[in-house]
């Protein structure tokens, strides 16, 4: 059995309005040609935009995924939804099944008919990435701890309030993603990962050369781990597929046998993937304009 599968991410509903233009262009494309399904790859909304996002899609007559992103689990002060956590476990998985969206991150998505399964998880990051390149730098540790860029800090600092920290929270996404996989190719001979930080480090920020700043290192440090990326290559005969967002960047790569998409999209433009399986072909579309941020 075929199917047309329909991946985006990082729409960050509510952040712009020109981005918010680009989603509805997004929308009115899926609804003149619906995919069977569609897929979200994280950064959907952050705080309230997340569930007034997802009902944009509301009567869109496809199945549809998601999992969510860093921004997604941001609260603020007092947060009726509780903390970071609170909202990963509950709030987002209600949001979810109150319009229609399957949450990845609780469950894969299995396609019998078509011998094929959808794995997904927000991923996160452990600093393993970028730490050996930060110990080179003189407060490297403050740096870190405290997701402070040269210029600017990482708002994952501000907004994202937990009784963890960024390894447990790995460790843990991980280990939830390592079950789920074996559930689903204990079922199924091939598999879709879906993921909102980069799963692999072939699908991280492109560069001209290998990282060399202080600041390159700590944006590799807090965008991905090595964990995932051990598993995911542990089985890549029959992963078929990865996707991802969040460095807003489009790329394609490798990990083994695995073919890699990271999405692009952006605050002020997005981009969509259309892929026909099995025949493999991946077709992308996008939605606004690049070039005008």
């Amino acid at each position: 059995m075929s199917l047309r599968l329909a991946f985006t991410a990082d729409l960050h509903w509510g952040s712009q309005r020109r981005g918010d233009e680009a989603t509805a262009v997004l929308l009115e494309h899926l609804r003149d040609d619906p995919p069977d399904m569609l897929v979200i790859a994280g950064d959907i909304g952050a705080g309230e935009h997340f569930d007034a996002c997802l009902a944009l899609f509301d009567d869109l007559p496809c199945r549809k995924a998601l999992v969510p992103g860093n921004h997604d689990i941001w609260v603020g002060d007092n947060d009726r939804r509780g903390d970071s956590l609170q909202v990963y476990r509950e709030y987002l998985p209600r949001c979810c099944a109150a319009h229609g969206f399957h949450y990845l991150d609780h469950a894969p998505l299995l396609f019998p008919e078509a011998d094929l399964a959808l794995v997904g998880s927000i991923n996160w990051y452990d600093y393993s990435w970028g730490l050996e390149g930060l110990r080179q730098f003189p407060n490297w540790e403050t740096h870190l701890h405290s997701k402070r860029f040269t210029r600017g800090r990482h708002n994952d600092a501000v907004f994202v309030r937990w009784p963890l920290d960024d390894k447990r929270f790995t460790a843990e996404v991980v280990a939830t993603l390592r079950r789920q996989l074996g559930e689903a190719l204990a079922q199924v001979s091939q598999t879709i990962v879906i993921t909102h930080h980069p799963p692999f480090y072939g699908l991280g920020f492109p560069r001209s050369g290998p990282p060399t700043t202080l600041d390159s290192f700590l944006w590799d440090a807090l965008s991905g781990n090595r964990s995932l990326e051990t598993l995911l290559n542990a089985h890549a005969e029959r992963i078929a597929f990865a996707f991802c967002g969040h460095t807003h960047r489009e790329r394609e790569n490798s990990l083994g046998s695995i073919r890699g998409y990271n999405i692009g999209g952006d605050y002020h433009f997005k981009r969509l993937l259309r892929l026909d399986w099995p025949a493999g072909h991946v077709e992308a579309h996008t939605f606004g304009n690049p070039e005008q941020s």
